[in-house]
């Protein structure tokens, strides 16, 4: 797996050690991008970020370096309530030739197969394409998954990735060349892609205007559950929550919350007890809600009312039951909510009190404890703990 530089234990906080192989073992609006002249520091790194366990137990995490405009991999070391880290670079940081390879690496998704391959799914802004990393056998391999369609392909935004039962990778993600949600799959030596919706032009409502044009994909999450491949993403055109279903070539495709208003952003998924569980922001009320039942029959619930609420969802499921955390915009905070006895319990602080955190937030369970990670706003770093 190459040898790392450094592990360092801080408190819980991760400080940055990088080797060349890999391992298996005030308000503040969500971050969709940061400008370089908005981050000015040494060492930012942790947006976009996505975690899961090894195979041995421990907390992985795949994450956008700002920095450096390079996606980077840290494993993690529990031990007496304190996590060290180990940083691996994946792509985008310069070689021995010192070149700059370009902006690589946001939109990280990573899922970890049982025999420990690590997938990584994300951006290349630099060529405008969705790309893949895969660690196997102590090294990794980097490659173009998809370049997107159209005159002007700029496919890979959204990049949401999952593991299918024989551990390989599905990836949905946003073209925003066409604007338009696609998949790419691994047919054991390449990715294969196609469009699964291209979406519709709308009336405007109150408006001048022709029509709306079409964009779909946005946000887009994915979850295979049973051999059946579901995702759920933004109609930005329609302001609607939409869901695909299905395998490669036969999508159902269905509004699982098109009131009046815009709603659908930030969506997560969980399957449980024969249910699909989605959270998701309102974006025109700025709530969090969670749309529960199965295709083509749904309810919808709010779980928080609050101001500026419910970007960056992440459902879990724990002892039976889904719990949910999610950005407060308001107080800059990551909040909680579990579902219990039929309806969701009011939701509670997490963290945030000493700096803006709850971004790119990430939840998984280890030997029976929740951990969550997130992007710390303030000090520009990743925040990892156990709830």
């Amino acid at each position: 797996h190459g040898e790392p530089l450094a592990e360092v234990v801080v408190e819980g906080r991760v400080l940055l050690a990088l080797s060349a192989g890999c391992n298996n073992d005030a308000k503040v609006s969500p971050i969709d991008d940061v400008a370089e002249e908005d981050a000015p520091f040494d060492n930012d790194f942790g947006q976009w970020l996505s975690m899961a366990v090894t195979p041995e137990g421990r907390p992985a995490i795949a994450y956008y370096d700002a920095t450096k405009g390079a996606l980077g991999y840290a494993v993690g070391t529990l031990s007496d309530g304190a996590v060290s880290w180990t940083h691996y670079p994946v792509d985008g940081y310069a070689g021995d030739d010192g070149l700059d390879p370009g902006d690589i690496g946001k939109y990280a998704s990573m899922a970890i197969a049982d025999d420990g391959t690590i997938w990584i799914a994300y951006y290349n802004a630099s060529a405008g394409g969705l790309y893949y990393a895969r660690c196997k056998d102590g090294s990794w391999e980097t490659g173009l998954a998809d370049a997107g369609s159209g005159s002007s392909p700029d496919a890979g935004r959204w990049a949401s990735l999952a593991l299918d039962a024989q551990g390989s990778p599905l990836i949905a993600h946003y073209d925003a060349g066409k604007q338009e949600l696609r998949v790419s799959r691994w047919d054991g030596a390449a990715f294969v892609s196609e469009t699964v919706d291209a979406g519709e032009d709308h009336e405007p409502v109150d408006t001048g205007d022709s029509f709306i044009e079409a964009d779909v994909g946005k946000y887009a999450r994915v979850l295979i559950d049973g051999g059946t491949e579901y995702i759920a993403y933004y109609d930005a055109a329609g302001g609607d929550l939409k869901l695909a279903s299905g395998t490669g070539g036969g999508w159902s495709i269905e509004v699982v919350d098109g009131q009046a208003g815009d709603v659908g952003a930030w969506p997560s998924m969980l399957a449980a007890d024969g249910a699909i569980w989605i959270a998701y922001q309102d974006v025109g009320e700025q709530d969090m809600k969670v749309a529960s039942g199965s295709p083509g029959s749904w309810s919808i619930a709010t779980v928080d009312d609050g101001e500026h609420v419910g970007a960056d969802s992440e459902l879990i499921l724990v002892d039976g039951s889904p719990e949910l955390i999610y950005f407060d915009g308001q107080d800059s905070d990551m909040k909680w909510s579990r579902y219990s006895g039929g309806s969701w319990e009011a939701p509670s602080t997490v963290t945030g009190a000493a700096g803006a955190l709850g971004f790119h937030n990430e939840i998984v369970t280890i030997d029976g404890t929740r951990y969550a990670a997130c992007y710390d706003y303030t000090k520009r770093t990743l925040w990892f703990s156990a709830l």
